[in-house]
């Protein structure tokens, strides 16, 4: 066995390693936040620590022996505490309530982030909010990789994330409101399908390889301990186990043991309820409706009373930075808003609560490409103009957009957009029969409406039929908590959903490379 010596501020530990256990591996365990988006595989850079060996990519480095290791104290203690969470949304239909009795908690888990909402049940009215990271980021940015790694070895540690942000983010917003545990009777949690099969300990063997086949989408109508005490093995004897539920006031675990538990169900591996709950969030008008969400993944639904046609896209992590050469989550000093000065040949940008940059979001990555293009800095095939296609376009010192950035934009945008076009060939329809375009989520959320037409992913025709509609993942969430009637429209919604596999489909390729140019 070979020991290292872990030390960080005034902390200092002496830890035991496993033969060939990564440094990676053994500072997750020991509950230190290193995102690695690639999932380990020494392709992103961003797991780099300081070591007495020198600086290293924790993903790839076994522990040595004596080796002393010094885990950053910045960006990612920022980026677990301070990212940017989106916990509003807009519904388009009535939030109605059954006479319920007590407070309700919805959750949305995202790839990225978790947002909790809690309701009061007899008046049908939002009571606070709270949001955080998705721990389980360290070891993926999206759920490819995830699945990848819990197919490998880490369902459990994956398991316990979840579990563990979940406990705090439950505990976080019942002490914000001064409600006692004992009052809140009812939990809605929605999610993609991944998250949600981690959530409940599934395993995810049959989501990444064909026919990708979940285990289990239905809606599950459970208590709060069958999923966040038994499964976990939290209790012993009535005693919480040593690990990091040990943390959770035990009076709030008790008080909540029976509490109704609803998981809301999905369509498929990659339309998840997610989908369903924005469909829910959404579905009011008689006129077609396209419902996008660019988060993490690209999933899309067009919809009206009585048919739903759904599918998802191989965007990447790019919407969100994952991929990105400096990409960062959406945190204080996130190059958020940029635009081109070709007076000065610079470009001006904007960070998240105005710090100082230490790196671009998913909204300065969308504008950075629409103003290269715009400028013609860069061609219609994506091309960098000389010198940026060597050595990239400086946005602001120390942060670099690059060429292989600019590609990682354009596979992305070009599966959305040709996602979008294929749903409206099925559907038989034509831009001016769609009513609204619910764009949701985070990303969509604050993105320049002008760079996402710039860029392509958003067809000029529909361009003013955008409504941002912001977490309709939550929303749906509350929805179902409030109603019984949405719980039957939701299944309902599973019910007459048809999936459009994009792989499979005689149009796709062609539609891919057509937007891989820009317009």
């Amino acid at each position: 066995m070979n020991k290292i010596q872990i030390k960080q501020r005034s902390h200092s530990a002496t830890v035991t390693a496993d033969p060939g256990e990564t440094l990676h591996s053994i500072l997750m365990r020991e509950g230190f936040y290193i995102p690695a988006p690639c999932g380990g595989n020494g392709t992103c850079g961003k797991c780099a620590v300081k070591t007495s060996e020198g600086i290293k990519l924790s993903c790839q480095t076994p522990a040595i022996d004596g080796m002393e290791v010094y885990p950053p104290q910045s960006q990612a203690e920022a980026e677990k505490e301070a990212i940017t969470v989106l916990d509003a949304y807009e519904t388009m239909r009535p939030l109605a309530h059954d006479s319920g009795i007590g407070y309700g908690i919805a959750i949305d888990i995202g790839t990225t982030t978790l947002a909790f909402e809690l309701l009061d049940l007899a008046a049908g009215k939002r009571v606070c909010v709270h949001s955080t990271a998705n721990s389980q980021r360290s070891l993926g940015a999206d759920v490819v990789t995830r699945i990848k790694q819990a197919t490998e070895g880490a369902q459990g540690q994956l398991h316990k994330c979840i579990i563990d942000d979940l406990l705090h983010g439950i505990r976080s917003i019942i002490e914000k409101s001064g409600t006692q545990p004992s009052e809140v009777t009812n939990i809605a949690i929605a999610g993609n399908t991944t998250m949600l099969h981690l959530l409940q300990n599934m395993p995810c063997d049959t989501l990444g390889v064909f026919p990708f086949v979940p285990i289990d989408i239905s809606m599950r109508r459970c208590v709060f301990a069958d999923i966040f005490i038994c499964c976990e093995g939290a209790r012993d004897n009535g005693q919480h186990a040593p690990d990091a539920l040990a943390a959770i006031d035990a009076s709030i675990l008790d008080g909540l043991q029976s509490a109704n538990l609803l998981i809301l169900p999905g369509i498929s591996t990659f339309v998840g309820a997610d989908i369903t709950a924005g469909i829910l969030c959404c579905r009011s008008a008689t006129a077609p409706s396209l419902l996008i969400d660019l988060g993490t993944n690209g999933e899309m639904a067009l919809f009206t009373p009585g048919r739903v046609l759904v599918t998802s896209t191989a965007a990447g992590p790019a919407f969100e930075a994952g991929n990105i050469s400096q990409g960062t989550a959406s945190i204080p000093g996130a190059i958020a808003k940029v635009r081109y000065s070709p007076e000065n040949h610079v470009f001006i940008y904007e960070t998240i609560d105005s710090h100082s940059p230490i790196g671009i979001c998913g909204t300065g990555v969308m504008d950075t490409a629409a103003e290269l293009i715009r400028h013609n800095l860069a061609d219609e095939t994506g091309r960098l103009e000389d010198p940026y296609f060597d050595n990239g376009v400086a946005i602001a010192e120390g942060v670099i957009f690059t060429q292989k950035d600019m590609r990682e934009v354009q596979l992305a945008k070009s599966a959305v957009r040709s996602g979008i076009e294929i749903l409206l060939d099925v559907a038989g329809y034509g831009y001016n029969d769609i009513g609204n375009v619910f764009l949701a989520g985070g990303f969509g959320h604050k993105m320049n409406m002008d760079s996402a037409v710039a860029m392509g992913i958003i067809p000029p025709a529909l361009a003013d039929k955008v409504v941002t509609v912001g977490n309709t993942s939550l929303g749906g969430a509350a929805h179902v908590l409030l109603s019984t009637a949405a719980q039957a429209d939701i299944q309902a919604i599973v019910s007459q959903a048809t999936e459009i596999n994009l792989s499979t489909h005689p149009r796709f390729n062609d539609l891919f490379m057509e937007h891989m140019m820009f317009e």
